[in-house]
């Protein structure tokens, strides 16, 4: 082994970190919590992950030439410094990318989440010869990447994609929505779990006789993937539930298609991938959209944004700008 590029999948709640050779393919990889706190704290956790997957795969430190990290957060391509960050608010304000490169000691090129999300998909999944798709990213936040004439849309201040500030869902006005975006405030996990809980206290008040009432089994807490889970087998209260967010999809969905009009529509994500949700989303967004785009989920699921990464880092280590390829 000659050399090596890292590529970083930073998320709200778990970060995803490998080691892949000059070819793309992933030697070593780990998936672990974000570590809580100050950038310098998630800085030193993904130093630590790479030392250990060099271990692993049996690559020297000196042999990793360059870093490519998807973040959730948009960062201004003029100033490099990071906005939107309320997933991770510790790197508010700052460069990220500088920040970990001090952190790292190597080269580092980042992009957002579903920016990569989209370029894993367009290189290697879903969209392999598409011009024209958008992926969604849901999972503790939600994003999504451009495509169009073959190339990403970034727009002027980094923000083309971010979906979560869509005014669908909640009460755009409210302070909670405009720091967090209205979209993401009603369909990224955590929304999906407190409306699971509420519904469950309102379903234990219900009337013997009502067809709700009928013993839900759902769990406390319950993630998107308990709901399918217990919808597939029968549960209303569940089935109902997983068709709200279905239909809050379809209408991001819908709103996206108004504006960019793109062939293929890839759910990614945690949420976006669970099964049970793409068949109802497909069903919404025919009633909703004059031309509805084919959705699908991605065929790289929750790793579409690492994928994206390693790419990036391996064309900054061959000497190319990765935001153009030249």
């Amino acid at each position: 082994m000659t050399s090596a590029v890292l590529g970083v999948d930073l998320g709200g709640t778990k970060v995803r970190v490998a080691i892949a050779g000059p070819d793309g393919a992933i030697l070593a990889e780990q998936e672990e919590p974000t570590a809580r706190g100050a950038a310098k704290a998630i800085v030193a956790q993904v130093a630590r992950s790479m030392a250990g997957l060099c271990a692993a795969a049996g690559v020297a430190p000196g042999d990793v030439l360059a870093a490519g990290l998807a973040v959730p957060v948009a960062i201004d391509p003029r100033s490099g410094r990071s906005w939107s960050t309320h997933n991770v608010p510790g790197f508010a304000g700052l460069d990220v990318g500088e920040s970990f490169e001090r952190g790292l000691g190597l080269p580092v090129v980042l992009d957002n989440d579903g920016n990569l999300a989209a370029l894993g998909e367009g290189r290697a999944g879903a969209a392999v010869g598409v011009d024209d798709f958008v992926v969604i990213v849901i999972g503790t936040g939600i994003g999504s990447g451009i495509v169009a004439g073959g190339r990403l849309v970034r727009g002027a201040h980094g923000g083309g994609g971010e979906i979560a500030f869509l005014p669908l869902g909640t009460d755009p006005w409210d302070a909670r929505s405009r720091a967090r975006g209205a979209f993401e405030a009603a369909v990224a996990g955590p929304a999906i779990t407190a409306r699971a809980d509420a519904a469950l206290r309102a379903n234990a008040a219900l009337r013997a006789d009502d067809a709700l009432r009928a013993g839900s089994t759902l769990p406390p807490a319950a993630r998107l993937a308990d709901i399918a889970e217990a919808a597939a087998g029968g549960d209303p209260l569940a089935s109902r539930l997983l068709d709200e967010e279905a239909r809050l999809i379809a209408m991001g969905i819908t709103a996206v298609a108004a504006v960019v009009d793109p062939q293929l529509v890839i759910l990614s994500g945690g949420v976006g991938v669970v099964p049970g949700l793409l068949g109802r989303v497909r069903a919404h967004v025919a009633t909703l959209a004059e031309r509805p785009p084919t959705i699908v989920t991605g065929l790289l699921g929750a790793r579409a944004p690492l994928v994206g990464a390693i790419e990036i880092a391996l064309e900054r280590a061959r000497g190319a700008d990765p935001r153009t390829g030249r």
